[in-house]
């Protein structure tokens, strides 16, 4: 229940920390702040009625709508009551005011806050093109969204899914599963900004033929009248029954923006390193803020959420009342198993370190035994700032090799990658015995 009133609530005894929003970075916060303080009460805002989820794996639900089993249990209702976390769900925000210290939210009742840790995620980047309001046209941000395509999947057999990112990727791989015809539409490559241009190539060719695939082409407007029956590409129609778009998100600042936070030079609201904002005792986390690059200082955006998860954890603890400041905030590793394919990322790209001025050099490595294709991202001077795998396995154990090396700042001809055991086996074992036919 919501412990707010017609005018303000009052709180009873201690502090008051309120998160508006119960992502991987809100409920991050929540946990932390609990951990950290017993006795605050602490209460989370959101105008969704799942529980918190998984978000690789979230394309479970377009074929079980109605799915429990992507539940995060240590951020379940259940287990944030059991840790006195009170949750307002089916509850919105509207608006704010730092200097009282107070919500607005949209049963006309009002909040008070001690300590505000914003966590309102992204909004769907859908193209400005005609037509992406239509009934059939589609954006996945919450497990809701999910589930409501699941609910009209029977109805279609076409559908068309713009954008290549990872959740582009897994969804299209889900409707194959599901025998739907899919069309990906792709700009440029896949992964632009997260793989280098050969890495791009060697996953499309590891992509099923059962998948249409559409690159180098643009959406230009949506067809049909009543409803989505298509899309133009560079205006050439493609029929389909839906279109979906993962196209990425930008900043949600509205209630930060309402609150007089400030907000950056790429959108996002900006936040120090224990994720305070401009305001005293007002913090935020995830896909709404800009954090800084550690290699260049500057401003970036990491819509990613176990970026979101850490830099939750921070601001709860700092929210708490403590001083302790993590160094792993930026730690960036995305992994996903797609099409029978290990995908992993680390650290930067060549494009998001050229965006920041930083030049690079690319070196390429393949383990054949593993099906394995290994990017290194160095610096002029050779340090390695980031990496990628494609792989049919072993890929998070390579991962985790390059991650280490990134966060230690390593020059890779002074550690230089391990070999696969069996490879270094087989070698050992030709070098004593001879040849291994």
């Amino acid at each position: 229940m919501c412990v707010c009133s017609n005018t303000t609530s009052r709180r009873q005894s201690g502090i008051r920390i309120v998160i508006v929003g119960y992502g991987p970075g809100g409920a991050a916060a929540a946990v932390s702040a609990r951990m950290f303080n017993s006795e605050a009460e602490i209460m989370i805002i959101t105008d969704e009625t799942y529980e918190s989820h998984r978000k690789p794996g979230a394309a479970m639900a377009l074929e079980f709508p109605d799915t429990g089993d992507l539940k995060i249990e240590d951020w379940s209702f259940d287990a944030l009551s059991k840790n006195r976390i009170e949750i307002l769900s089916d509850t919105a925000v509207t608006g704010g005011d730092s200097k009282s210290k107070t919500l607005k939210l949209d049963n006309s009742k009002t909040l008070e806050f001690d300590k505000l840790i914003l966590a309102t995620g992204g909004i769907p980047a859908v193209p400005e093109i005609p037509g992406t309001t239509l009934p059939g046209v589609y954006t996945i941000q919450t497990m809701a969204d999910t589930s409501e395509i699941g609910k009209q999947l029977s109805k279609m057999n076409s559908i068309v899914v713009v954008g290549a990112g990872f959740s582009g990727l897994e969804t299209a791989e889900r409707l194959i599963s599901l025998g739907k015809e899919v069309h990906l539409v792709v700009r440029s490559r896949l992964m632009r900004k997260q793989l280098e241009e050969p890495m791009s190539a060697e996953l499309l060719t590891r992509l099923p033929d059962k998948l249409n695939v559409n690159t180098g082409v643009s959406p230009t407007a949506l067809l049909g009248g009543k409803k989505a029956e298509g899309i133009l590409l560079d205006n050439e129609p493609l029929g389909a029954d839906a279109v979906i778009f993962m196209t990425g998100v930008r900043p949600n600042t509205m209630l930060a923006e309402s609150l007089g936070i400030q907000i950056g030079s790429l959108g996002g609201i900006v936040i120090d390193e224990t994720m305070m904002t401009s305001i005293n005792g007002i913090f935020a986390v995830g896909d709404c803020v800009e954090m800084k690059d550690p290699l260049t200082n500057e401003p970036i955006l990491l819509p990613i959420a176990s970026v979101a998860a850490r830099a939750g954890r921070q601001a709860g603890v700092t929210a708490a009342g403590r001083s302790k400041v993590y160094d792993n905030l930026l730690r960036r590793l995305q992994y996903d198993h797609i099409f029978n394919t290990d995908i992993v990322v680390i650290g930067h790209s060549s494009v998001s370190a050229n965006a920041l001025g930083v030049k690079t050099n690319v070196q390429y490595v393949e383990y054949p035994t593993e099906f394995a294709k290994v990017a290194l991202v160095l610096t002029e001077d050779g340090r390695l700032i980031g990496g990628q795998i494609i792989a049919s396995r072993m890929g998070a154990r390579l991962g985790y090799e390059i991650l280490d090396r990134v966060e230690r700042g390593a020059f890779l001809k002074d550690t230089p990658l391990l070999r696969p055991r069996h490879e270094r086996f087989r070698e050992y074992i030709e070098s004593t015995f001879g040849p291994i036919r």
